[in-house]
C-alpha cells in the first residue's frame, strides 16, 4: 500500500520558498515550544518564539499528533519536516472516502510502489513513475509523466506500532503546475486507512503545506484552489482503486498489452499480487 502514498504525495502541490535562516529558526522555536525538545544546533536565541505566531493548541496540534504516532523529533529523517512545520503560515488539504479494495491489496500496493505505478499505467493509460532511492525503500521519487515531480521520505507506516501498513506519514519536496501557478516546495502527508469489510477500506488523507508568505497563503486558502487540489488527489486515488479492482476481477488483458509489465522484473510482483487478490476473494 505504500505505493498509493507515493502517488498521493505527488499531488500535494507543495509550496514553500526558502528564506535565509527561516527554516532553522522555525525548527528550533516550534519544537521547543510545542514539544519541549531542544535541537543541539539551536541556541537559546534560536528557540525564542516568533512574535508573529500564536503557539496555541491549534498550531501545536500537528506536532503532538506526529509524536503520538511515533515520530521522534531526534530522527534525522524528520529534520526537514520541522523546518517547515514551525513557520507562520500553514494550509491543510483534506480528502476522505471509501475504496472498494481489500485491506490486504492496499497494503501490498504500498509495500511495492514501483510495481503499483506500472499496474496503474497498464489499466489507466497513465505515465506514473516511482523509483526507490535507497535499499530500505524509505526514500523514493516519482512523477506523473507530465507536470508533477517530487522526492519523498516515508517516515511512518503505522501509529506507534498500531495498524502496520494502515497509518502513513510522508514528507516530500516537489514541483507542479496548477492552473496559472507554477509551485514548488514541501509538504507533510498523513494517510490513514481503516478496514470497512473484507472488500473495502475507508481512507483519510491530509496534506500540510507551509506557504512562504501572506499572498500565497491567501491564494491557497481559496475554495477554487482547494477544489482543484482535491480534484487532482481524487483522480490519482481513483486511478489506483480502478486498477486494483480490475485486477481483482481477473481482467488481466491490459497487463499483457502493456510492454513494461512483460519485463522479468515485475513477474514476481504480479504473481504475489494475484495471490493476495485470491486470498481476499476466499475470505
Amino acid at each position: 500500500m505504500k505505493i498509493i502514498i507515493t502517488i498521493l504525495i505527488l499531488t500535494l502541490f507543495t509550496f514553500a520558498a526558502t528564506e535565509p535562516n527561516q527554516g532553522h529558526l522555525a525548527m528550533c522555536s516550534g519544537t521547543k515550544i510545542c514539544l519541549n525538545y531542544d535541537f543541539p544546533q539551536c541556541s537559546a536565541k534560536d528557540k525564542a518564539p516568533n512574535p508573529d505566531i500564536k503557539y496555541n493548541a491549534e498550531f501545536c496540534a500537528p506536532y503532538l499528533e506526529l509524536k503520538q504516532r511515533g515520530l521522534r523529533a531526534s530522527d534525522p529523517k524528520a529534520t526537514d519536516l520541522y523546518r517547515y512545520m514551525g513557520r507562520q503560515y500553514r494550509v491543510t488539504f483534506k480528502l476522505n472516502g471509501k475504496l472498494p479494495v481489500s485491506k490486504e491489496m492496499m497494503i501490498y500496493l504500498f509495500d511495492n510502489m514501483e510495481f503499483t505505478a506500472q499496474l496503474v499505467n497498464a489499466y489507466r493509460k497513465t505515465k506514473y513513475t516511482i523509483t526507490y532511492d535507497t535499499p530500505d525503500r524509505k526514500f523514493f521519487s516519482g512523477d506523473n509523466g507530465d507536470n508533477m515531480w517530487g522526492n519523498f521520505v516515508w517516515l511512518l507506516n503505522d501509529s506507534a506500532g498500531v495498524g502496520p501498513g494502515m497509518h502513513h506519514v510522508f514528507f516530500g519536496r516537489g514541483r507542479t503546475k496548477l492552473l496559472a501557478w507554477k509551485l514548488h516546495g514541501t509538504s507533510t502527508a498523513i494517510l490513514d486507512f481503516r478496514e470497512i469489510n473484507k472488500d473495502s477500506v475507508g481512507y483519510e488523507f491530509r496534506a500540510i503545506v507551509s506557504p512562504s508568505g501572506p499572498v500565497l497563503n491567501t491564494i491557497m486558502n481559496l475554495s477554487l484552489f482547494n477544489n482543484v487540489v482535491n480534484g487532482k488527489i481524487k483522480e490519482i486515488v481513483d486511478n489506483i482503486q480502478k486498477a486494483a479492482s480490475e485486477f481483482a476481477k481477473g481482467n488481466h488483458k491490459p497487463l499483457t498489452d502493456y510492454a513494461p509489465l512483460r519485463n522479468e522484473k515485475w513477474k514476481k510482483n504480479l504473481k504475489e499480487f494475484e495471490l493476495v487478490a485470491r486470498v481476499k476473494a476466499t475470505l
